[in-house]
């Protein structure tokens, strides 16, 4: 068991540095990637399951299987404990791509049996040396090293790193169409990822101004909508504070409402046209004398109406999955080393949190 620290470095800081070379690990295991989305591909229906973190993934896959295909390949996304307690008929003619990093999560376990049980093709996604409820699978594919961390990072991108591989091969394979760009554009995530943990320095900045504001809102689209809500879970996990993430849309219908000067608000800007959106939101965001960051990559990079602008590598448009996340993962290490809390335990440590921690398991 690793040992409980209590100052910085904390774990989190260094799953967070560690993330560009698992992702090049990751990337390594490309043939078995490819074999398992070839078998996925002579499928009918797609589902992606996952619960909390794992969830998120599933969404950015499902995004990223709609672009690679230009909208001809759909696939579902499932939470797996609603999958379990409201389920689907699966068949013969489904794949169920269930991620889970621990391989133990109690529903995406259950949700791979009953995909066994009726026949469907299942795909594991897990950590190493994950629990032997997954071992059973048609395909069984390993990320990293299991997380100390309760906010988990780099099993989240080393999972995404599996879904990118994974959702171009299918793409290929429906469309009948090679992407060896594509490809080429996911190898260099590691070296951009190193170079965005550059941007260290002035997210401990931010994160100095906004700590002891009560609320944190972050908004974006398409496959940035999972990143956002993915940031908020860790803020949430590693701060103690209220953190919500929205679609760049939803966040008029409603959030605005109960939005003001006691919170901070982040947008996630890819350079598409729902970037002209998140500058209205931005302007108007200001008006409620709210802080607020963008996080944009080069080519979003104008008009932003914020205090701060964190400008991540140049990239493709959706690697912006990975970029954008690196700010976000050094921003809640730095708010919670800003608020006193120990970003490693979830609260465990404390009386109250491990009594109720008893009444349940993941």
């Amino acid at each position: 068991m690793a040992e409980i620290r209590t100052e910085h470095p904390y774990h989190a800081y260094e799953a967070i540095l560690a993330q560009p070379d698992r992702v090049e690990q990751v990337l390594a295991q490309r043939e078995a990637i490819g074999r398992a989305a070839q078998a996925v591909a002579h499928k009918e229906r797609i589902i992606f399951v996952g619960i909390g973190t794992s969830l998120h993934a599933a969404r950015v896959a499902e995004s990223w299987l709609r672009y690679f295909s230009q909208g001809h390949v759909l696939a579902q996304v499932e939470q797996s404990f609603e999958l379990i307690h409201h389920p689907i008929a699966f068949s013969a003619n489904d794949a169920v791509v269930v991620i889970t990093h621990t391989g133990t999560t109690t529903a995406s376990v259950g949700v791979l049996r009953m995909a066994r049980a009726a026949g469907a093709l299942t795909v594991a996604i897990t950590g190493k040396v994950s629990g032997e409820g997954v071992r059973g699978a048609d395909f069984h594919l390993e990320t990293c090293e299991q997380e100390i961390p309760f906010a988990y990072t780099k099993s989240y991108t080393t999972a995404l790193a599996v879904l990118a591989l994974m959702t171009i091969r299918i793409a290929e394979q429906k469309n009948k169409v090679a992407m060896p760009a594509r490809v080429g554009e996911l190898a260099r995530v590691p070296e951009l990822m190193r170079e965005a943990l550059g941007l260290a320095p002035q997210t401990r900045g931010w994160a100095a101004l906004i700590a002891q504001l009560p609320r944190i809102e972050i908004f974006g689209s398409g496959a940035a909508w999972a990143t956002a809500s993915e940031a908020a879970l860790k803020i949430k996990e590693a701060c103690y504070i209220a953190a919500e993430g929205f679609e760049t849309e939803e966040i008029l219908h409603g959030p605005f409402s109960e939005t003001d000067s006691r919170g901070s608000l982040i947008g996630l800007f890819t350079g598409d046209a729902a970037d002209d959106r998140g500058r209205q939101i931005l302007r108007a965001a200001g008006d409620l004398k709210m802080l607020r960051a963008a996080i944009a990559v080069p080519a979003a990079n104008r008009e932003l109406a914020c205090e701060e602008v964190f400008v991540v590598p140049e990239c493709a448009p959706w690697l912006a999955a990975f970029m954008h996340l690196v700010p976000l993962q050094l921003l809640m290490y730095y708010l919670a080393i800003e608020r006193r809390a120990n970003p490693d335990t979830g609260r465990m440590e404390q009386a109250e949190h491990a009594a109720a921690s008893k009444h349940y398991k993941y």
